[in-house]
């Protein structure tokens, strides 16, 4: 997924949810894992194939890897709008619906926000950790948490061991 581009996130002149303010990172074209051109690709081939790996020689094959007297944020930091690389997210659960593909955008933060909805909300106020949390997508287009699709689904019993371990 390195050729689709991160949605643009809102944000009304205020900082992002995790605090860096616009323009406080290098805007990159590419996040600084992407194997595209420019992407950083050929520092990690280089590093992972130098024989001498002392700090160094590291330095010199890559300077992203370099110390950054910019401030507390690199800048090679990817762009404040950017969730992080695109993984699949399967969801086994009881509650899952069968066969449903969710077009949600969620990050790691988004198994958080669903543990926060479901069980720290009190009078409608959702209790959270941290903000990227607070304001990620909690994920529950994924479940069917009043009619449970495969709750009753019985499940077999394990074979025995083929070998015994008993000492």
């Amino acid at each position: 997924y390195d050729h689709a581009k991160s949605p643009k996130a809102k944000q009304g002149g205020a900082l992002t949810p995790d605090e860096i303010a616009p323009g406080q990172c290098a805007d990159l074209s590419n996040s600084p894992a992407s194997e595209l051109p420019g992407g950083g690709a050929e520092c990690s081939s280089n590093f992972l194939s130098a024989i001498d790996t002392s700090v160094a020689n590291a330095e010199l094959l890559c300077p992203a890897l370099a110390f950054d007297p910019t401030g507390p944020y690199p800048s090679q930091c990817a762009n404040f709008n950017q969730l992080g690389p695109r993984l699949p997210f399967i969801a086994v659960s009881p509650f899952s619906k069968p066969g449903y593909v969710s077009h949600s955008i969620g990050d790691h933060a988004s198994l958080l926000a669903l543990i926060e909805h479901r069980f720290l909300t009190i009078n409608d106020v959702r209790l959270h950790l941290t903000k990227r949390d607070q304001f990620a997508d909690p994920l529950e287009d994924m479940f069917d948490f009043n009619h449970a699709p495969s709750l009753n689904t019985p499940v077999g019993e394990a074979a025995p061991p083929t070998v015994d371990c008993t000492p």
